[in-house]
């Protein structure tokens, strides 16, 4: 017998079954009890409460043994769990009277609360405040520290069982300014998503704003274990980045270019990016490797606010990534490669470039001839991108 509205919402099986259709991430919540022992339970009611001031808050059952002894700590650690966690997450959900924590591995908070290894991010707090909410508490937590600690993908929790979430397709929330950067990027995402496809790898969509370089859209799910590609994130417009939106520019922008970048003011410097330039438009693509310089670079682009002191720390990474070098490879003669990405143009009818695409995700060392082939992919789906864009 079908159910009627009031029978639905008390019937705790049915109520468990549609909020189940809800997606929720998995955090541990850990701290230590008086002799230092590691104390945690897996929650899946996280939430983000206060940017002013820092607060976030989880749910806890009131019959819940692993909070009745997390209760009398006056902080706590949230773990937020990888998609390889999930073993640690059966291990950390038994019962009272287990050992949770054998196997698994942890390291101290600033505060003292175990930060489980492997986790994608963790956040220390203080309890502020427990809140009774029928057959929960809802514990209230000031941030005292945070770190967006390693890659991969969060564990989420979605109709009864344990799983990751699997990007295919983001772009940055659209704003009056940013308005027709997302339109073409959305013209875009069909043509990269049969890529991304087709190539395992992922892709985003680089535009200039203003006087930076922009991640306006990602396409594609990573591989296994790495961090997914950060819409909105920026750099700075001057070399040796985003190299592929003034290369077929006039030769005053180039140089303006060049001159803003790290060493722009030796006449020898902006002449080498020139020429690195030229061999750009005559390749049609470029190509970055996976250097300690880059990976440093991807760090702070990742974990540094806008700001000068951002930027400052950028024009001390340029020198290392090897002036034109850092886009520029003269030839791929090597047997292997280490590959951060391949990048190619979009062109708008006017012949302009109006965006690029960056494919991400190759393996640990790739040979010139895979570079080569998936260079040639990315350049026929930019090819048939610029055909899409209006006039």
């Amino acid at each position: 017998m079908e159910l009627t509205g009031h029978h639905r919402v008390h019937d705790e099986h049915f109520f468990r079954q549609v909020l189940g259709r809800y997606p929720t991430g998995v955090v541990a919540v850990t701290s230590v009890d008086d002799d230092g022992q590691p104390l945690g339970m897996i929650v899946g009611s996280f939430s983000s409460v206060s940017l002013q001031p820092r607060l976030v808050s989880f749910m806890a059952a009131r019959t819940s043994s692993s909070y009745a002894r997390q209760r009398t700590r006056d902080r706590f650690c949230v773990n937020v769990l990888s998609d390889r966690h999930e073993e640690v997450c059966k291990a950390l959900a038994v019962k009272r009277g287990t050992d949770k924590f054998a196997g698994v591995g942890w390291r101290p908070s600033p505060l003292g609360s175990p930060v489980i290894d492997g986790v994608v991010a963790w956040i220390d707090c203080v309890v502020v405040d427990e809140i009774e909410a029928g057959d929960h508490y809802i514990v209230l937590g000031r941030v005292e520290d945070l770190e967006a600690a390693g890659p991969g993908l969060p564990l989420i929790f979605h109709n009864g069982g344990y799983g990751s979430f699997i990007p295919r397709s983001r772009v940055i929330p659209a704003r009056p300014d940013i308005m027709t950067h997302v339109v073409l990027a959305d013209l875009a995402r069909p043509a990269v998503e049969s890529l991304t496809r087709e190539l395992g790898m992922e892709c985003a969509i680089m535009m200039t704003i203003g006087d930076q370089v922009v991640r306006v859209a990602a396409v594609g799910a990573p591989p296994v274990g790495a961090a997914p590609i950060q819409v909105g994130q920026r750099m700075p417009f001057w070399a040796p980045l985003g190299a592929l939106m003034v290369a077929w520019r006039e030769r005053r922008e180039q140089e303006a270019w060049a001159r803003r970048g790290a060493g722009g003011g030796d006449p020898a410097t902006v002449e080498a990016h020139l020429r690195a330039l030229d061999r750009v438009r005559a390749r049609g693509w470029v190509i970055s490797l996976a250097t300690d310089a880059y990976l440093a670079l991807d760090d702070v682009l990742a974990h540094h606010p806008d700001g000068p002191v951002r930027d400052g720390t950028i024009r001390e990474l340029e020198t290392a990534l090897g002036g034109p070098g850092a886009y520029d490879q003269e030839s791929l003669a090597a047997e292997r490669y280490r590959v951060r990405n391949v990048s190619a143009p979009v062109f708008g009818p006017d012949g302009q470039v109006v965006m690029y695409l960056s494919l991400f995700g190759f393996p640990e060392t790739s040979t010139g001839g895979d570079v080569m082939r998936v260079a040639g992919r990315l350049r026929a789906c930019a090819s048939a991108i610029g055909g899409l864009l209006p006039g």
